[in-house]
């Protein structure tokens, strides 16, 4: 009996004590996912990570290697169009903006055309033309076929040229992204950035638009080259809106394409350079329409238009004197013909506005033309001039 007891209680106490065990694991269980979600860290500690992880990797040490700069072309040992960078080209409207792209473009097929060189090994290049209709985008091609000699299939293997005037403005920074991945060019050219944004003065909109374009030009390798107008006033030459002053800030190269008054010469110039300025070169059009170089007709143009000033401002200067003698002339005859000369230096400071010292010379450069004539420190006019006023 005592063995059945002993038998009975010790399978009371087994009974009793398993659910214990198994309340004791279940708690061990809770305590160990409070614990790892205790151990587990909070968004705000994961975002700060994050930014942690984006400064080291964004930090700029001694010892830090950074590849040099790689220029896509050159004008006179002079690089533009960094790769990996955003650039500009900005002008009034018709003012050959295109035009300088065609001998962009001919310089990267060529290896070189005028002054422009093209520091790139056969480079792709794409054109997105949101501007022009699709014949004059075409044009692009036949002028740079003209300026090259190359064959189309040499042309066309290099240079992916797009006429996207009738596409949603939606729709062209996704196109941007897929031709980067397809053709991977070196240098893509932008005609008409200004479409890629619904409102180049909203603020938010521009800044955004050229984030994403430095990512692009960062993530694929290439040179973005941006066209945009200046503003409509002849004597302000910033490009339009909120998205002309983002583009200049963040531009590593802005150059400016200006027509010369009265002619067709077409100078490009660079306005803002991260670096070394490129050298100013000029294009025209032949007879036949034909793109040209023109650096020894802007040459006579300036030189010219210096002889013209010269001439205005030696015609401007002889006025004034014959102004100023004419002036003394008729204060001489107002005075009976002689006055001396403190007299008549006292009244010309007056009449003329100006200082004693300055008057004095006036006098005395009359004297020596034989304007005037001194005779014991009194002034007359000489009997050449004699005449009434």
């Amino acid at each position: 009996m005592d063995k059945v007891f002993d038998h009975l209680e010790t399978g009371n106490v087994q009974q009793h004590e398993q659910p214990t065990e198994q309340i004791d694991n279940h708690a061990m269980t809770v305590k160990d996912i409070v614990g790892e979600a205790v151990a587990q860290p909070t968004a705000e500690e994961q975002t700060k990570e994050q930014l942690r992880q984006m400064l080291r990797a964004t930090r700029i040490r001694s010892d830090t290697e950074v590849p040099p700069e790689e220029y896509a072309l050159e004008v006179d040992e002079k690089g533009i169009f960094a790769l990996r960078d955003i650039h500009a080209i900005k002008a009034k409207q018709k003012a050959g903006k295109t035009t300088a792209l065609k001998v962009f473009i001919a310089a990267l097929l060529l290896g070189a055309m005028f002054r422009v060189k093209s520091l790139l090994e056969k480079p792709r290049i794409v054109f997105f033309d949101t501007e022009q209709s699709r014949t004059d985008t075409k044009l692009i091609l036949e002028d740079v076929a003209r300026m090259t000699e190359l064959p189309p299939e040499v042309i066309d293997s290099q240079l992916s040229l797009h006429s996207l005037r009738r596409i949603d403005q939606e729709q062209l920074l996704p196109l941007l992204e897929v031709v980067l991945e397809d053709e991977k060019p070196q240098v893509v050219m932008l005609d008409g950035i200004v479409e890629f944004v619904a409102s180049f003065n909203d603020e938010t909109e521009s800044k955004q638009l050229i984030k994403e374009l430095l990512k692009l030009s960062d993530q694929h390798n290439c040179a973005i080259i941006c066209v945009l107008h200046t503003n409509k006033a002849d004597e302000d030459h910033n490009m339009r809106g909120h998205l002309g002053t983002m583009l200049a800030q963040k531009s590593a190269t802005v150059l400016e394409c200006v027509k010369e008054k009265g002619s067709s010469v077409i100078t490009v110039k660079c306005s803002e350079a991260r670096h070394e300025e490129m050298p100013e070169w000029s294009i025209t059009f032949d007879s036949e329409g034909h793109i040209i170089d023109a650096d020894e007709q802007r040459r006579l143009l300036l030189e010219q238009r210096r002889a013209e000033q010269q001439l205005k401002r030696q015609e401007a200067i002889d006025k004034e004197k014959k102004e100023r003698l004419e002036t003394c002339l008729r204060i001489l005859t107002d005075k009976g013909g002689v006055v001396s000369r403190k007299q008549l230096t006292e009244i010309l400071v007056k009449v003329l506005n100006r200082k004693r010292p300055t008057v004095s010379t006036y006098i005395t450069e009359w004297l020596n033309d034989g304007s005037l004539v001194e005779v014991n420190g009194m002034i007359q006019v000489s009997n050449d001039l004699a005449q009434p006023f």
